[in-house]
């Protein structure tokens, strides 16, 4: 595969890059840190400072009594409902037992005055009045209960009124601290983020590229990171709209960068050969000729195995051309002949191109 550029080259851009990426973790450390400390400028609220304590404590105070009260009625309750089951559960018990045995025996004509059958029947007679005794105690312990809750009733409505209202105060408290907060972000976001735009648009193309590259993802972690994740949300419909704003610049702008790359790319076409293969950069060719791809129309030129055509299949742009020396067949972009070194005519054009724009001065 042709490599564009020499071995020394290729390592000192990388060592630019890694120079650009700690640049920018460095910064972003520092940042990040500063960034963190800001919205200590303004004291979050606490939730105690808005609720209504003495007047919380009072109702308290009112309801605790109550509420042991009816702790301790709810304990009588279940206890009068467990033992009236168990007398339920005899009465049943006794009243089947005593008609099993009316059943199997063979009383006489007087056995309404049968001393045994007297006797069980007043047996069942007293589990129905202890039956009845805890139904009538569990009714009044229940009537007592309901009454003791609706005691409680206003004095919790009350209790919850007063926290509701602490609670709502706290959440606009809140939510104007997240917004000072937000907005000491976006304070300090801003102009680092205008300053990085500045010195990208600028000086992005200078010596000082490594640390304009740093500053300029330092300033996008800032943002990105630092910044929009604490927008402070109003039913979530912020968030949701700005990612839809974003994403809707994002797409028209790359959409215009699509319809102004095909607008090129047709201008490109439509030039004569020797103004297009001067447009195209050495290095770029040589990495798209490894690619086995035009260098203007970027398509494919033939499989891996397939020598390179004379001309582009799909723009038609001359790849490969014939040393006006040896005769040598070599791609139109060298410079010089891989064969017998003489300058190529693309190089003897560019020669020419120089000179005449350097005799343009003196001729007017």
């Amino acid at each position: 595969m042709l490599s564009p550029s020499r071995g020394p080259e290729r390592l000192v851009r990388a060592g630019q890059w890694t120079i650009a990426v700690l640049f920018a973790w460095f910064l972003i450390q520092v940042g990040a840190s500063l960034i963190a400390d800001l919205p200590l400028l303004s004291r979050a609220p606490q939730i105690s400072q808005y609720r209504q304590e003495s007047a919380l404590r009072t109702v308290q105070e009112r309801i605790e009594p109550l509420q042991e009260q009816r702790q301790r009625l709810q304990v009588e309750v279940n206890e009068l409902t467990r033992r009236r089951g168990v007398a339920q559960e005899n009465l049943s018990r006794e009243r089947q037992s005593f008609e099993t045995w009316r059943a199997a025996r063979a009383v006489t004509a007087q056995s309404d005055q049968n001393p045994e059958v007297l006797q069980r029947a007043r047996q069942l007679d007293a589990l129905l009045e202890q039956e009845r005794q805890l139904a009538e105690q569990q009714r009044q312990l229940e009537q007592r209960l309901r009454a003791l809750e609706a005691r409680m009733e206003p004095l919790q409505r009350q209790r919850s009124d007063l926290e509701r209202r602490g609670e709502l105060a706290y959440a606009r408290a809140l939510s104007r601290h997240q917004w000072i907060a937000f907005l000491i972000r976006l304070g300090f976001v801003l102009p680092v983020l205008a300053l990085s735009v500045h010195l990208f648009r600028r000086h992005r193309g200078g010596e000082q590229w490594p640390f304009v590259w740093g500053f300029l993802l330092f300033a996008l972690f800032a943002f990105f990171v630092e910044l929009v994740p604490y927008l402070p949300s109003f039913g979530a419909y912020i968030r949701y709209g700005i990612g839809a704003l974003l994403t809707y610049l994002g797409g028209r702008a790359l959409m215009g960068w699509l319809r102004a790359y095909l607008q090129r790319k047709q201008s490109e076409q439509q030039a004569p050969q020797e103004e297009r293969l001067q447009q195209i950069r050495y290095e770029k060719a040589l990495q798209s000729l490894a690619r086995r791809q035009c260098p203007s129309c970027e398509r494919s030129l033939a499989g891996a195995n397939a020598p390179l055509p004379d001309y582009c299949m799909h723009c038609g742009l001359r790849i490969q051309t014939h040393c006006q020396r040896c005769e040598h067949h070599h791609p139109a972009f060298y410079p010089y002949c891989s064969a017998c070194g003489a300058a190529t005519e693309l190089a003897e054009l560019a020669v020419a191109a120089g000179s005449t724009q350097g005799s343009e001065p003196s001729q007017a």
